[in-house]
């Protein structure tokens, strides 16, 4: 389990994979029910995930999570992070509407355990901002977005990767709403914040740009908007070269 933990760690996920398998068979011995089990399924989950097998990382989770209700109760943190890791997978499948019910699920759990204003309550709320931001629900997505960016910011400062992911969707939601001042300058904060945490040659930094541009372009300030873009553009270009 801990050779399988480190490897993941590595990014060396062939060997992550092989030496959880190993400790599932070793775990097999254990009474029905252990949360060892159950630690060693979610860590496969994730390693899973991280290749983009979703489909057998949810299998994964799904299994975790039952011997978790039964030695932990519905109700304990280790089954509100197997909730949220599901509803994790089921996103990135673009899985919506079947990703909700376990992020309320995840909620839930959070808000009574660890309060509202904990980090991962606010990563609930960011991912139901997501979800419906997805499904092309705005207005639904505005409050639970603010709300995330806000308990980040509080936990976090100004200057934390997290924060500029929160700005960055809502400034996206304002941007579909047609709240452009605000979109403005959302996505400019979340500008300065990925260039400062990630660097000016990392993709999301040039995700921030060519979506301030975009706005830009509405607020009919082209010039602005093309030197957004320009820059945006080479950094995808460096990007490429550096495959």
């Amino acid at each position: 389990m801990t050779n399988g933990i480190n490897a993941v760690t590595a990014k060396d996920y062939p060997k992550a994979e092989e030496q959880l398998q190993e400790a599932l068979q070793i775990a097999a011995r254990f009474p029905a029910g252990d949360a060892r089990t159950g630690f060693t399924l979610n860590t496969l989950g994730l390693t899973y995930r991280e290749e983009k097998r979703y489909s057998d990382s949810e299998k994964a989770f799904e299994k975790a999570l039952g011997i978790f209700e039964q030695a932990d109760g519905a109700g304990s943190l280790n089954v509100g992070n197997i909730d949220f890791n599901i509803a994790s997978v089921l996103m990135a499948e673009g899985r919506y509407d079947n990703a909700l019910p376990y992020i309320q699920k995840s909620q839930s759990i959070y808000l009574r355990i660890l309060g509202p204003g904990s980090l991962k309550a606010a990563s609930v709320l960011c991912m139901t901002g997501e979800v419906y931001r997805n499904q092309k629900k705005f207005q639904a997505a505005e409050i639970p977005l603010k709300q995330c960016a806000d308990a980040r910011e509080a936990a976090e400062g100004i200057e934390s990767a997290d924060f500029g992911d929160a700005l960055y969707s809502l400034g996206l939601v304002y941007a579909q709403l047609g709240r452009y001042a605000l979109a403005d300058s959302t996505l400019k904060m979340t500008e300065k914040i990925r260039e400062h945490t990630l660097g000016v040659t990392s993709p999301e930094f040039a995700d921030a740009l060519e979506a301030h541009a975009g706005v830009l372009k509405s607020m009919n300030r082209d010039p602005e908007a093309a030197r957004e873009e320009a820059m945006a553009a080479a950094i995808h270009r460096l990007g490429k070269k550096l495959k």
